[in-house]
């Protein structure tokens, strides 16, 4: 199984979008933390609801770059003319009884999305997760966002749990939430 720094020695990329785009993709860094403050400002306050974290704080950000640690979780941004217009992040645990599980979050700035930028991100991630010998990726969405849903079952992932009201929102409402899996083993 590589080392992170044999990970992150493959970075940074460069992509040519299918819409022409010239996107840089690397891990984030400290110095993202306004670049991210800004990305996160243009994502609209109904899909807040559908972040684990509330990134409209400030402060959420400010503990992200402090605690950066590529082991645990791999943070990914795409930037478009210098400016953050993506991010990505695979979250493991190098151990214990989830070790070879990892779980896999997007978020595409809305004049970005359905380009194709959320499905590069997650194939990013399958491949680095399949070259670190993780079994299974997961995520876990509101059962009411068919977008997303839809990006990551066109990436093989597949539902294998609901819960019911298991998301309380920013607004006080309840939502179901989905599990859905993606089986490395044939991959490797």
């Amino acid at each position: 199984m590589p080392k992170t720094a044999e990970v992150l020695a493959g970075f940074p990329k460069t992509w040519i979008l299918a819409y022409g785009a010239k996107v840089i993709v690397r891990p984030m860094v400290k110095e993202d933390r306004d670049g991210l403050v800004d990305f996160f400002k243009k994502v609209p306050e109904g899909d807040f609801r559908f972040l684990k974290d509330d990134v409209a704080d400030a402060r959420v950000i400010d503990q992200w770059v402090r605690d950066l640690d590529y082991d645990r979780v791999l943070p990914l941004v795409v930037e478009k003319d210098g400016h953050i217009i993506a991010d990505a992040s695979l979250h493991r645990r190098k151990e214990g009884w989830r070790r070879h599980l990892a779980s896999v979050r997007v978020v595409v700035d809305p004049t970005h999305r359905h380009k194709g930028v959320a499905s590069r991100l997650i194939d990013e991630l399958t491949d680095i997760a399949v070259k670190e010998g993780i079994e299974r990726l997961y995520t876990e969405l509101p059962t009411d966002d068919r977008a997303a849903i839809d990006v990551f079952q066109k990436r093989g992932f597949k539902l294998v749990a609901r819960f019911e009201r298991n998301i309380l929102d920013r607004a006080g409402k309840y939502h179901d939430l989905g599990v859905y899996h993606l089986d490395l083993a044939e991959r490797r």
